[in-house]
């Protein structure tokens, strides 16, 4: 399906994350820091980045996803947070970030977000019946 990449500084958090998206199918690419994550992202073939907004190190929380959206405007990014401030979530509003994810999440809520950004093949066929 799709090549993901996470960027968390919680090894947890990535493999269940991981275990998820891999489930669903897609290829998942790790990240457990801003640096690392810049770097991975520069990947062309990743279609979806799944960032923390609080990891440490430089860049962290808003400053990495401005960085991030500058690097790639065009892929969708979904920012994760355990208590994101309203300040934090409006600064990413305006960024350009996709979608919001809160800890602790459920393994439902995100194989629906993985269905708005990857449909499944059979709601795109001719016709459109499932």
């Amino acid at each position: 399906m799709a090549k993901v990449l996470i960027v968390d500084d919680d090894p947890g958090v990535i493999s269940y994350l991981a275990r998820v998206l891999s489930m669903a199918g897609h290829e998942v690419v790790r990240a457990e820091d801003g640096p690392a994550g810049l770097a991975a992202a520069a990947d062309s073939s990743i279609k979806l980045i799944v960032s923390d907004l609080s990891m440490p190190g430089e860049p962290s929380g808003v400053a990495f996803i401005r960085e991030l959206r500058s690097a790639r405007p065009d892929c969708p990014v979904v920012v994760v947070s355990g208590h994101p401030s309203e300040d934090s979530l409006e600064q990413c509003r305006q960024m350009g970030v996709t979608d919001f994810l809160t800890k602790p999440f459920e393994m439902g809520f995100i194989r629906g977000l993985l269905d708005r950004f990857f449909p499944p093949a059979a709601s795109t066929s001719q016709g459109g019946a499932r």
